[in-house]
């Protein structure tokens, strides 16, 4: 698990801001190599592609750096449409963390994907973010890489360029192409055990904690909220889950889903009521990991009968937990 922290650097450049990742120091006249995608999930594709960026880079001493983005393109897309986006399986920080915890990448772009960013065309691109921002000098993409307005720039477009560039040869995992594709289909399934081995890491969220409408305190039954930043979440139901909130673990019920009971369910929530303990954690960093698949989300007929299968939710965790103590 990755605890969340807040050590790396924020540096803003209009449209995007670079995190520094590692120790090391980017030299003058140092070569750069950069990757670029949406890397939601990070699953053991994205971390076979970081596995060639090394031993690309280390052949040239070359800076390692990764380009994604805050808000996914088909995410402002769909908003753009007025239709539902799909669904995001990790959240930005998380992604971050990961990536971090890799020791593969020394710096991360996170390029901010709005109307000016979809419009630039693809020479626009490669000339004001890749070269003239970046000073990127090679870059390795997969074969059906496409960028710039209209994803009209390709892979001829970077070579042409003068940037020099690779192509990712794509992982199989038992003979299964690993995608961010696939991982939706299996959560669609509650599979959380092949979710897990296509990720190499359970699904987390990490977010701040903010305020709830407070109901469930009423009855006893107090959550911790997470921001989520207008992100429809992959994972819909009630979890087990671990918490971690200033390198202590907890154990928790997650809910994650709209609240349909008692809200009219326009808003995707993260709720999580910690076992034993009662927190002010309002404003913390939260980080909750998902283990288990307790039941669906449900639309309960008024308060009693919602808290009533809370609470047998409860005691379902708590069962799930004395197992893995064992």
């Amino acid at each position: 698990m990755i605890f969340p922290h807040s050590g790396v650097g924020f540096f803003y450049l209009g449209i995007m801001f670079r995190l520094k990742l590692s120790s090391k120091t980017l030299q003058a006249n140092q070569p750069i190599i950069a990757t670029i995608g949406n890397f939601d999930g990070f699953h053991l594709g994205h971390q076979e592609l970081l596995g060639q960026l090394n031993q690309l880079a280390n052949a040239q001493q070359a800076w390692r750096m990764l380009i994604t983005f805050d808000v996914l393109p088909h995410e402002y897309f769909a908003d753009k449409a007025g239709i539902l986006r799909s669904p995001r399986i990790g959240l930005l920080r998380d992604k971050i963390q990961i990536i971090q915890a890799s020791g593969m990448i020394d710096e991360v772009v996170v390029l901010h994907f709005n109307q000016a960013l979809a419009q630039l065309t693809p020479l626009e691109f490669i000339q004001k973010i890749l070269l003239e921002r970046l000073k990127i000098s090679d870059m390795l993409v997969g074969h059906d890489f496409r960028f710039g307005d209209q994803a009209r720039g390709s892979i001829a477009d970077l070579r042409a360029s003068g940037i020099v560039t690779s192509e990712f040869a794509e992982l199989k995992h038992q003979q299964v192409r690993v995608s961010s594709s696939l991982i939706r289909e299996l959560a669609a399934d509650q599979n959380l055990a092949m979710i897990q081995s296509y990720l190499g890491h359970n699904i987390c969220y990490t977010s701040r904690v903010v305020k709830g409408n407070q109901l469930a305190r009423k009855w006893n039954f107090p959550t911790i909220n997470l921001n989520l930043y207008k992100i429809r979440p992959v994972l819909w139901g009630i979890y087990t889950s671990y918490v971690y909130i200033d390198g202590q673990r907890y154990f928790g019920v997650t809910n994650i889903g709209k609240n349909p009971t008692v809200s009219e369910g326009k808003v995707y929530k993260i709720e999580t009521h910690l076992l034993d303990v009662d927190l002010d954690l309002y404003g913390k960093i939260a980080a909750v990991e998902i283990l288990h698949f307790l039941r669906p989300e449900l639309k309960f007929d008024g308060l009693e009968p919602l808290f009533k299968q809370m609470y047998q939710d409860l005691a379902d965790a708590r069962e799930f937990f004395a197992k893995i103590k064992e």
